[in-house]
């Protein structure tokens, strides 16, 4: 019934498109990223996988009209490896897992309208994120990014921006076959007081009725503040979220948690030093969840405690991290920019002080002409040998990614 609904809503939009219009306004657009991943991990077979993911799409936006239209499609398939790994769609326990199996989806479909400069209104399978991804957002950390089905409005003028989104699905993958039906209700709001200071509070009424999953509904409300300016030389920025959870909709457990997502970064002449602390809580059965969110990388690529939109342990976790980079522009080269470094996390459980371990992860990207980049990264978990902390593992990925 939701993909009817879709199918139903978008077809009806499009029709409203004139056609002559429809098809000299069409720009194709995609981009394809070819990865090597390998995984080894305490207790697991090692697993490598070579994949390539190709997204390929279509928008549409008639000079002469209001509308737009977008449709994207995603593949992903394997170049190697794929009886060297465990995947949610092919199991193999015995092995880590790189969950990045063979699919082909339809990644987007939305139809936009926007009447006047203030308003703009989006229906369909889309990407969505506020507030850097922590709590509503698309991963694309793995080869199926998560879409929403959902539908949006938006108010803008000048600083101040509102957003309300009703959403009736998850689109989390891989393929087509790995989907949670939601109702929820979604409501954002922004003001940029200055560049050193961008307010934003948020009230998400989350329901997830799928079977199994009914308790990570929940209902979230919070703020955050961001900013940046000089001191001297010294570029300085700044982020502090805060946001509390308790269990609703279709939940059947009781749980109230809190997040606080907290950094400040210092640079010059290409130059970086970070410094974040997040405390996620968690009751000793259940922790702040995520299912709407980008978890990746929130407590280091290794994705030990929260990645691909779980919760935190059930103790929570408290994450202090150290970042160190730097990077230039290349002048006269094939290569127009490069960065590398490090980051270094510690973790301890937020309800119990214990040790959870620590990670070390670290990067060399660079970006070519023509979009075309390359990358390279590695995280190592080492944590305390306890039955109560996860295994160690060590992670590497080699990515070439193109645009067009």
């Amino acid at each position: 019934m939701k993909s009817y609904k879709l199918s139903l809503l978008l077809g009806a939009g499009a029709a409203l498109l004139p056609q002559a219009a429809l098809a000299q306004s069409a720009e194709v657009f995609g981009d394809f990223r070819g990865r090597y991943e390998s995984v080894e991990q305490t207790g697991k077979l090692e697993a490598e996988s070579l994949t390539l993911r190709s997204r390929v799409g279509v928008r549409f936006k008639p000079a002469d009209t209001r509308f737009s239209f977008l449709a994207e499609i995603e593949n992903n398939i394997t170049l190697a490896g794929d009886e060297d790994r465990n995947t949610s769609l092919d199991p193999l326990p015995q092995y880590a897992t790189i969950n990045d199996p063979d699919f082909t989806e339809l990644n987007r479909a939305q139809l936009g309208f926007k009447p006047n400069e203030d308003w703009s209104f989006t229906v369909g399978r889309q990407y969505l994120g506020f507030d850097g991804n922590r709590i509503i957002g698309s991963p694309g950390h793995r080869q199926d990014k998560n879409s929403h089905d959902a539908a949006m409005a938006t108010f803008g003028r000048g600083a101040f921006e509102a957003s309300y989104v009703y959403h009736w699905q998850l689109n989390r993958g891989p393929g087509d076959d790995v989907n949670w039906e939601t109702d929820a209700h979604l409501f954002h709001a922004s003001y940029d007081v200055n560049d050193a200071l961008k307010l934003s509070g948020f009230v998400y009424l989350i329901d997830i009725p799928e079977p199994g999953r009914e308790n990570l509904s929940n209902t979230t409300y919070g703020a955050r503040l961001t900013g940046s300016t000089t001191l001297g030389e010294v570029g300085v920025s700044y982020d502090l979220l805060v946001a509390a959870q308790n269990d609703s909709g279709s939940a059947t457990a009781d749980f109230d948690n809190t997040l606080i997502d907290s950094g400040v970064a210092f640079s010059r002449n290409g130059a970086r030093l970070a410094l974040g602390y997040d405390v996620v809580s968690g009751d000793g059965t259940y922790a702040f969840a995520n299912p709407f969110a980008a978890n990746h990388g929130t407590a280091g690529w290794a994705d030990v405690f929260h990645g691909g939109g779980r919760a935190a342990p059930a103790n929570g976790l408290e994450d202090f991290h150290v970042e160190v980079s730097y990077g230039a522009s290349v002048e006269a080269s094939a290569i127009e920019s490069w960065r590398a470094g490090l980051i270094w996390h510690e973790f301890e459980a937020e309800n119990t002080s214990d040790d959870l371990g620590q990670e070390l992860d670290l990067f060399v990207s660079f970006s070519f002409a023509n979009d075309v980049s390359l990358s390279f990264e590695m995280a190592d978990y080492d944590g305390p040998d306890a039955a109560y902390a996860p295994a160690d593992r060590t992670k590497y990925w080699v990515t070439l990614g193109y645009k067009f």
